[in-house]
């Protein structure tokens, strides 16, 4: 498993934001101006660009290449797969200033298999809300989150957004997603990132793999690169 994330303030420059565009899939470009609002188009492409270089990384191969080589199947609740790499599994996710991507490949790259499935969240820190928390979390986190609430609301909301961006990741691996009853059959993994001062990226598998800290990119070294 590889966790790769990019600070996307850089492309608020227009001319680095078009050459982005142009340089990330059909699929990407799509999502990218079915955006409203500017924040999210520039998360989005972000993403894009993330995914080009963890796919191209993971290949060894030109992302100049396989961009017109790539498709996309879509799962139960929408989630992707590559084809024709369907041993390659991966996973985005966006907020604040940052968009980040998880990655992981079998032994076969055109072979699917379940174990290889990840799911990741990033998180910038907010604040505590047990009724929002009551809908999703435990009576017994909830219960921790009252206590820290009352000592401590720093603490409190990095508490609140740590749940909460687990919950997200296992959701998204399972598919699941935060609110709905997650499967009790499988046995899930995680760990979470502190990060960049003010966020929380979690990572969810099936497997106990993760790496020991996130890579974080640069919007114009992925440009160099891809």
């Amino acid at each position: 498993m590889k966790i790769y994330a990019v600070n996307i303030e850089q492309l608020k420059i227009k001319n680095l934001f078009y050459e982005a565009y142009e340089m990330v899939d059909e699929v990407r470009k799509e999502k990218v101006d079915a955006c409203r609002r500017e924040e999210d188009k520039l998360r989005s492409l972000g993403a894009g660009l993330l995914f080009a270089y963890a796919l191209a990384e993971t290949l060894n191969s030109s992302w100049s290449v396989l961009k017109d080589q790539i498709s996309f199947e879509y799962g139960e609740h929408e989630k992707p797969y590559l084809k024709p790499w369907k041993g390659i599994c991966f996973n985005l996710s966006h907020s604040g200033s940052y968009a980040v991507c998880a990655i992981t490949v079998g032994e076969n790259l055109y072979e699917y298999e379940e174990k290889n499935e990840v799911g990741i969240d990033i998180q910038k820190l907010i604040p505590c809300n047990l009724r929002t928390g009551k809908k999703a979390f435990s009576e017994a986190e909830c219960k921790r989150l009252e206590a820290l609430l009352l000592q401590d609301e720093k603490k409190a909301a990095l508490e609140f957004s740590k749940l909460w961006s687990n919950k997200e990741s296992r959701g998204k691996l399972l598919g699941t997603g935060v609110f709905l009853q997650e499967s009790e059959e499988k046995e899930v993994f995680g760990r979470e990132y502190e990060f960049a001062g003010e966020y929380i990226v979690s990572v969810a598998g099936f497997e106990d793999c993760f790496v020991e800290e996130v890579c974080e990119m640069r919007i114009d070294e992925l440009m160099n690169i891809l």
